[in-house]
């Protein structure tokens, strides 16, 4: 059989492709390195040119969803024709809605990077996401100073506040999205916890009340719908 050499790049990305695919649909802890490339169908060795574990791989596809997150939100940051709260609700309406086309793959994740033996990976997942969303959320910070809608003097430190108050979001939220039969109305609960954190944000940047929403009425109650 002729053996098909493809290019690393191009290696790498089949490799993370195929471990997401055996994670959603085996679970992460079932999946094993012999179970990526036998359907592939490529030597161990390959697997371990690219990554030195399993745990790399998810850590890799982790990237790749925060890489999607920015590429999206840049393309709205750099309009210069959007005022900064159009900037702002149109950003986070994007990056809300290309996730939840992806609800189940986005559940699965959580689930598995909320896992106690994990712990260490969520921990870099949200460090990476402060790295890679700060200039962009400086971006918007700047133009709203500049507009007068924000008023604060330290704009990129602003940046990194703004996504650590969004980051405290994450654990309680994703533990209702995960466990919603353990509460009367998760919807109305996680909506609360929305509004908690938009009050904070708001408060740092010095922003008009109730003007920086990140979740629209109709997104965050598909999150609860049961999926096809």
């Amino acid at each position: 059989m002729t053996r098909i050499v493809k290019a690393p790049e191009e290696r790498r990305s089949e490799l993370i492709a195929c471990a997401r695919e055996l994670f959603y649909s085996k679970g992460y802890e079932s999946t094993s390195v012999r179970d990526i490339v036998d359907k592939i169908g490529v030597a161990k060795g390959t697997f371990y040119y690219y990554f030195d574990s399993k745990l790399a791989v998810l850590e890799a596809m982790v990237d790749e969803l925060i890489s999607h997150s920015v590429a999206l939100l840049h393309e709205i940051v750099a309009d210069e024709t959007l005022p900064v709260l159009v900037k702002w609700e149109q950003a986070f309406q994007v990056v809300a809605a290309w996730k939840a086309e992806r609800k189940a793959e986005m559940l699965a994740m959580l689930h598995v990077m909320h896992m106690d033996e994990n712990m260490l990976l969520w921990y870099k997942f949200q460090t990476r996401t402060v790295q890679m969303l700060s200039p962009e959320f400086a971006n918007i910070i700047a133009q709203g100073v500049e507009e007068g809608v924000f008023e604060t003097e330290f704009v990129e430190e602003s940046a990194g506040i703004t996504l650590s108050i969004m980051q405290s979001l994450s654990k309680p939220l994703y533990g209702i999205l995960l466990n919603p039969d353990n509460y009367k109305d998760p919807v109305a609960l996680a909506r609360r916890k929305f509004a908690a954190v938009e009050a904070a944000i708001e408060r740092v940047l010095g922003a008009p009340s109730g003007s920086l929403s990140f979740i629209d009425a109709q997104t965050l109650p598909a999150w609860f719908e049961d999926s096809d």
